[in-house]
């Protein structure tokens, strides 16, 4: 009797196990197959929008480190000078024979350019171009400010009196959604009842993947669903502006000012340390005392 049982236990056994391995070949499979496509394709990682996820980092390709704080185009002149970039590029952009193609002073080139695009040249180089890297040689903080200065050469950036001209114009038509500093949390926000949210002007890594050409267009006819209205061709009579093409352009220059600065980055953050500190500070009553 107890050896009858022993089998049967036994039996018992070697089913299961054998259901298990079977149950298991094609868990099995599925991931080696995976792994081995990893070598060929990239990770999709499902989302909103994949912020977390960079097709940089999934391609094995270098991945651009952002700045603490908005480029410094004066400083990145320093840099310009430091490096000796006008040896080709010539002192003002304009290329020097035999040694550089590109017009830095063209604003029709520089319109075309995304910052990220030139901040990963001139850090990891491209293939086919005989550029020297400055990965290593610079810090990306130098990078990004000589990034910035380049793109002056073709458009300045505001001065402050510029800025301060627009700003009343900004505040009446933009600012509403995007906010008076440009964080996409104007007064439509309240209760997140936009979508999609609207633009942050602040954040490097979408901001600095645009063309000039591409805010534009963008402030000139508008985009499609998102409830971003077209402005080209408007007239704001209270402001006594005319959205024509230029106007456009200088909008685009007002937007880039969240991002980029016409001082150096001492002043800069001086600058910002001020602002962080007003914005600390409790609102003033307007109410007349009794």
């Amino acid at each position: 009797m107890a050896t009858r049982v022993v089998k049967q236990v036994s039996a018992l056994r070697a089913d299961f196990k054998v259901s298990v391995v079977l149950t298991l070949i094609p868990v099995i499979v599925a991931i080696s197959m995976g792994l081995t496509a990893c070598g060929d394709s990239k990770v999709i990682i499902p989302g909103a929008d994949n912020g977390l996820v960079s097709t940089k980092v999934t391609m094995g390709g270098n991945e651009p480190i952002w700045p603490n704080d908005d480029p410094s185009v004066p400083d990145g002149g320093g840099v310009y000078q430091a490096q000796n970039c006008a040896a080709c590029h010539g002192v003002d952009g304009k290329p020097v024979a035999g040694k550089s193609t590109v017009d830095f002073s063209s604003k029709d080139w520089g319109r075309q350019q995304k910052p990220v695009d030139e901040y990963d040249f001139v850090t990891f180089g491209k293939k086919g171009v005989e550029h020297p890297k400055m990965q290593g040689v610079l810090r990306p903080s130098q990078i990004w400010n000589l990034v910035f200065y380049v793109r002056s050469l073709s458009t300045a950036p505001l001065t402050d009196a510029e800025i301060a001209d627009v700003l009343p114009v900004f505040g009446a038509n933009c600012a509403v959604c995007h906010g008076t500093k440009g964080y996409g949390n104007g007064p439509l926000m309240k209760g997140n009842t936009l979508e999609p949210l609207p633009a942050n002007f602040q954040s490097f890594p979408r901001f600095f993947d645009r063309t000039d050409d591409v805010l534009w267009d963008h402030i000139a006819n508008g985009i499609k669903w998102e409830g971003m209205p077209n402005f080209l061709g408007k007239v704001d009579k209270k402001k006594n502006v005319t959205f024509d093409r230029d106007y456009c352009y200088k909008l685009v220059g007002f937007v880039r000012h969240f991002h980029e600065s016409n001082k150096t980055e001492a002043a800069t953050k001086e600058a910002h340390q001020k602002e962080d500190k007003e914005d600390k500070q409790p609102p003033t009553s307007t109410k007349p005392q009794t």
